[in-house]
């Protein structure tokens, strides 16, 4: 059975905040290579839900780079089979996890 992947609100509102400043300031091509690049850190993840290093901040949180300017926090719930996206934030944001 797959993991599911679920966002929660913070993460998506991380993620639309760092959409809006690429809107802003970038082209669309730097929009779509994010995406993608989610999207193949999320692909990693469902393979091997622990390969990334966990927060230093709470044992059960997983930190994963997209790139090096974004990254997303994220903890597994093997009860339910899925993967929790708690956060998802820009390098130069004050760190939380």
């Amino acid at each position: 059975m797959a993991l599911r992947f679920i966002w929660t609100a913070q993460a998506v509102k991380g993620f639309n905040k760092v959409i809006d400043y690429l809107e802003a300031n970038w082209t669309t091509k730097e929009i779509l290579n994010l995406e993608n690049k989610i999207q193949q850190v999320i692909n990693q993840i469902s393979l091997n839900p622990d390969q990334f290093p966990k927060s230093k901040k709470s044992e059960s949180l997983y930190k994963a780079f997209i790139d090096k300017n974004n990254y997303l926090v994220y903890k597994i719930s093997k009860q339910s089979n899925s993967i929790e996206i708690i956060n998802f934030r820009g390098t130069k944001q004050q760190q939380k996890y």
